[in-house]
């Protein structure tokens, strides 16, 4: 279940609840401040409307939601525009991680990829298509598999093939070969309404790192490099499986060839250098500009890992591939 589905199913069973539901568009301080603002204007709150008397009147109510959605700009964005007190709810979406430092781990919920007879029955739904027969629930199953079973990508591709015409069969084909334009077109949202294609919001991800990264010689910013480096290395290994171990093998065995010929090597081989292996000045492996960098694809929920093994959505490797 994609977060919009899994809102909308919240909203439909909890929403008697709420004396009134407050959307924030958090994807930056300025459009919360906007937000904030458009409401302390709606409720003629205050003659000069403003987020501090938004908040404070929504402070002295009760029974409300407040739901902050795209919060990708760091905790501090988010923490700053909470309301006091205890008298609603406060729902925070987010690809970083770091948000949990403003409610805790056992009060977030991943939004992970749906399982297989999950994903075609959304196919299904989206597309408006009949997945009973067993010829048509073998192509969805290629398709689901194709689109990595993400909810964002499956509903763009059932709102695809409504508005067009196609067929399951007539939809993977052209999958195919023009993956990269279907998945960044934006004009085929599905059903969520979410303003990002799949592609798209996954590309929000990057130019945060990217910003980040500019930042200098900083921790941040050194991680942050650490990450863009490792996420076109992923792009390139099978998406399953990946070892850490690999990494400083790696590394070691290309100090131990230095120098040597590259000769009969894939062309690939001339472009690893210390920075794309993690070597320090001593030409040792630094495992701790490594985690750096793994750490902050994680915070993204660009891979996964488990334990000293990652994993990358082939969805999400074939988007790092096209770019």
């Amino acid at each position: 279940m994609n977060f919009c589905s899994l809102f909308c199913h919240v909203f439909d069973i909890e929403s008697i609840r709420f004396s009134d539901i407050f959307w924030i568009d958090a994807s930056s301080e300025h459009t919360i401040d906007l937000c904030l603002r458009q409401i302390a204007q709606k409720h003629k709150v205050n003659s000069a409307p403003s987020a501090e008397f938004a908040l404070e009147w929504i402070s002295g109510k009760n029974d409300w939601l407040m739901v902050f959605d795209n919060a990708d700009g760091g905790y501090q964005v988010v923490e700053k525009f909470l309301p006091r007190g205890n008298g609603g709810g406060i729902l925070i979406t987010s690809r970083d991680k770091a948000l949990e430092r403003i409610t805790s781990p056992t009060h977030s919920l991943e939004v992970i990829e749906m399982g297989e007879e999950e994903a075609i029955a959304l196919l299904s739904k989206s597309a408006t298509v009949d997945t009973n027969s067993e010829d048509v629930a073998i192509v969805a199953q290629k398709l689901v598999a194709a689109l990595g079973c993400i909810p964002l990508a499956i509903d763009q591709a059932g709102a695809y093939m409504q508005s067009c015409g196609y067929g399951l069969d007539d939809y993977l084909e052209l999958f195919n070969k023009h993956h990269a334009k279907l998945m960044t077109d934006k004009e085929f949202r599905g059903a969520s309404l979410y303003k990002h294609s799949t592609y798209g919001a996954w590309e929000i991800s990057i130019e945060e790192i990217k910003h980040r990264a500019d930042g200098g010689n900083s921790a941040q910013s050194l991680a942050a490099q650490s990450a863009l480096v490792l996420h076109n290395i992923f792009a390139f290994l099978h998406h399953d499986n990946i070892p850490e171990v690999i990494f400083k093998t790696a590394a070691l065995n290309f100090m131990k060839r230095k120098g040597e010929s590259t000769n009969g090597l894939p062309q690939s081989i001339s472009l690893l250098d210390s920075e794309t292996l993690f070597l320090d000045d001593d030409g040792n492996w630094d495992v701790f500009q490594f985690q750096e960098g793994i750490e902050v694809l994680l915070s993204f929920s660009l891979i996964r890992r488990n334990g000293i093994v990652y994993s990358i959505n082939p969805l999400m490797q074939t988007w790092s591939r096209d770019r």
